[in-house]
Formats: C-alpha cells, sequence, structure tokens
C-alpha cells in the first residue's frame, strides 16, 4: 500500500534522476555534436551594390546554438558594426560595415558562423558585392537630335557605371533605356515617330539612376522633320473575297489584342545583330510606307508597311533572327506572321499563301522561310506587305534596311 508520507521522497528522486538525465544529455550533446551551424545571408543579391556601408543580415535556424559570427572581405577579416554575439539556436541580427576605403567593383563577402559545442563546428556563406562610391556621370553620344515623320530615332547615352534606371521621356510617354550588349555601360532607346507627329521641336528627358540611388537628369532637343508622303488613290477588293475571308479569318482586332499582349514579353535585349534585310527578292516597291490611300472599304488611311512585289508564291523569308510569336489568319492582314526581335521590336508579314514549317515559339533565323507570297486577306493582287514596329508604333521599315541599331 502506498505511504503518503514516501511521496516527497519519490517526486524529489523524479526531479533528480530528470535533472541528472539533462546534464548527461547536454554533456553528451556538447561534446558529440558536429553539424555545421545553419545560417542564411540576406540583402546581398545579383547586381547588389553599395556606397560608404556594407548592410545585410545574418538569419540562423540552428540545431545548437551559435557562439558568434565574423566576417572577411577579400580574405580579410573586418570589423562588424552589430551584436556578433549569438548564444541562440535562432536569430536574425543587421550588420554593417565600412567600405569607404574598398576600390570600387566586385568584393567577395565570407560570413562566418560558429556553434558553442566543444568541436566548435563553423560554416561559411559567401557573396560577390559592388562597390560603387563614384557620383555617377553620363552624357548623350549625339548632342543634336532630328528625325523624319515615320523614322525611328535612336537615342544613345554613355555612363560611368551601370545604370538601375535609365527612362526617356518624350512627346507624353515614356521609354526604358537598355544596354547596347551585355555589360555594357553604353544605353541605347528606340522611339518611334508616327508618320502623322506634328513637325516641330520637342523636349526630351531622360532620367538615369545608379544601383545605390544616385540620380542624374539629362535633357535634350527633337527636331520632327516634315515628310511629304505620296497619296494613292486606292483600289478594290471583290465583295466575294471580302466575305470568304470573313468567314474563315479571325478580326483585326484580336490581332491588335495580341500584339498588345505580346510587347509586354519582349525580351529586354537585342536579339538581332546588323542591319534588317528585305524578307523577298523585290522585284519593284508598289506601295511606299506612309502613302496615304483612299479606299471604299477601309476609307482614308495611312499605309504603315511597304507592299513588295515577287513572284507569285516565292518564298518569304526572315528580316532578322527573332522569335515567332503570332502564326494565324486575319480579316484585313490574311495568313499572317510576327516575329519579336527583342527590346519591342516586331517585324510583321501580311497576306502570306501559306505558312513554312514554324510554329509560335520559334526562333528563325535571318532568311529562313515563313511561308510563301500571297494575297490572302484585303488584297487584290499577290504582293507581301512587310511592317516594322517599334513599342507596337509602326515606322518605315526600310530605314533598318539601311542602319545598323
Amino acid at each position: 500500500m502506498f505511504n503518503k508520507s514516501s511521496f516527497p521522497l519519490v517526486v524529489s528522486g523524479i526531479i533528480v534522476f530528470c535533472v541528472i538525465g539533462w546534464i548527461t544529455s547536454s554533456i553528451y550533446s556538447y561534446f558529440s555534436y558536429s553539424v555545421p551551424p545553419k545560417f542564411s545571408l540576406n540583402g546581398i543579391e545579383i547586381d547588389s551594390a553599395f556606397a560608404k556601408d556594407l548592410k545585410f543580415s545574418v538569419c540562423g535556424d540552428s540545431g545548437y546554438k551559435i557562439s558568434h559570427i565574423g566576417a572577411l572581405i577579400d580574405g580579410k577579416e573586418i570589423e562588424l558594426n552589430g551584436t556578433t554575439k549569438v548564444g541562440a539556436k535562432k536569430f536574425e541580427a543587421p550588420f554593417s560595415t565600412d567600405i569607404t576605403t574598398y576600390s570600387d567593383g566586385i568584393h567577395k563577402l565570407e560570413v562566418y558562423a560558429i556553434d558553442s559545442s566543444f568541436n566548435k563546428n563553423k560554416s561559411v556563406q559567401t557573396a560577390n558585392f559592388c562597390v560603387d562610391n563614384s557620383p555617377l556621370r553620363a552624357a548623350f553620344i549625339e548632342s543634336d537630335y532630328k528625325v523624319d515623320q515615320g523614322k525611328t530615332l535612336h537615342i544613345k547615352i554613355q555612363s560611368n557605371k551601370k545604370l538601375a534606371k535609365a527612362e526617356v521621356e518624350f512627346s507624353s510617354a515614356k521609354y526604358e533605356c537598355l544596354p547596347d550588349s551585355k555589360g555594357s555601360t553604353t544605353y541605347e532607346c528606340f522611339i518611334p515617330i508616327e508618320a502623322e507627329t506634328s513637325v516641330a521641336e520637342y523636349p526630351l528627358t531622360v532620367d538615369l539612376e545608379d544601383l545605390v540611388k544616385n540620380n542624374l537628369k539629362l535633357n535634350s532637343q527633337v527636331r520632327i522633320i516634315e515628310v511629304q508622303f505620296p497619296r494613292q488613290r486606292g483600289f478594290t477588293v471583290k465583295k466575294e473575297k471580302l466575305e470568304e475571308e470573313k468567314e474563315i479569318s479571325a478580326s483585326a482586332k484580336v490581332l491588335d489584342e495580341a500584339l498588345v499582349r505580346w510587347l509586354e514579353q519582349s525580351p529586354k535585349e537585342k536579339m538581332w545583330h546588323g542591319p534588317f534585310e528585305l524578307p523577298v527578292n523585290v522585284k519593284r516597291i508598289t506601295t511606299p510606307f506612309g502613302e496615304i490611300r483612299m479606299t471604299p472599304e477601309l476609307g482614308r488611311y495611312i499605309h504603315r508597311g511597304v507592299d513588295l512585289i515577287d513572284n507569285p508564291k516565292a518564298v518569304v523569308w526572315a528580316s532578322q533572327i527573332g522569335r515567332v510569336i503570332i502564326k494565324d489568319r486575319f480579316l484585313i492582314s490574311g495568313n499572317t506572321v510576327v516575329i519579336d526581335h527583342g527590346c519591342g521590336v516586331f517585324t510583321l508579314y501580311f497576306h502570306l499563301e501559306n505558312f513554312a514549317d514554324i510554329n509560335v515559339g520559334d526562333i528563325v533565323k535571318k532568311g529562313n522561310p515563313i511561308g510563301r507570297l500571297g494575297m490572302t486577306g484585303y488584297a487584290n493582287g499577290y504582293h507581301l506587305h512587310w511592317e516594322l514596329r517599334v513599342r507596337n508604333i509602326s515606322v518605315d521599315p526600310m530605314e533598318w534596311t539601311k542602319t545598323v541599331y
């Protein structure tokens, strides 16, 4: 039978036993633990740049409490501003160190954590960062800008360093400037000038920001030159053909909406090299860019491409390397292929007889077949309507065959 007077002794024995067990377990863990600490280095991502102070944080969730943290830059121990003694398994600690004496450019940061076990287990995390203590300097490569109606305005800016932002504001619209090649500090922007743009001098502003948030603003002027676009009395397309096209084609609105969507996905780099090429063996150009037309079905409008004549059903090829983003039949443009060349530059090929063995998403090289010359859609004879758009605004494609952008 249980003796109540012995209860305190039993409880005390249990407590002593538990304490001894805990002490034994702790001692065993202290001497035997061999798992390196677990922690992450935060605040330094790819292309991270810092001026004056390098700031980062260390976040730990380790199996054994961490004793302390240290760091090296380029292999040399540094002094950290922050609590380097931890004494816990879970923690998040911010740190900073003075980098004003370091040269501009890439440096290597090594952060280590050592636990408080007998084995002093150690882990190291590394990251590259950029020191940028220089003021931001930049300038237009050309001091004077003038451009014809319907052509492409090409802006180039030379910076002394890599930029986080380079944005042009022109005629109430904004355009992103991108490096002209990988790793370059020359930034360029393609601005489409619509054929209907009023002849005048327009202000142009560029907002620049480097990786450490220094800002700079550049200003210039752009003079739009008048072009006397030709006029055409127009042509007619048989009613029966238009009715047939309506039955088998998507509306022009579907094409317009698709181009808007694809523009948002255009790569932020040039895919092309050298000039664009004419996509057929041109026998003659029947309709130039910008010609003012008047037709019974469409009324008055500006022709936004060039109509090229070659033999009926002749091969049509890609004028530059790019990705096929549209391959379909539409009411006005007929069998249509659209190729994205990067930086929001598209080429469009209308009225094709049929398509080559290509699919949306394919990368086609300059000169690869994309179809055959036809007269599908709103057309009354065999020809290729070839169009080039920058940011979904049509510009004279012939300019891109004569100028290397």
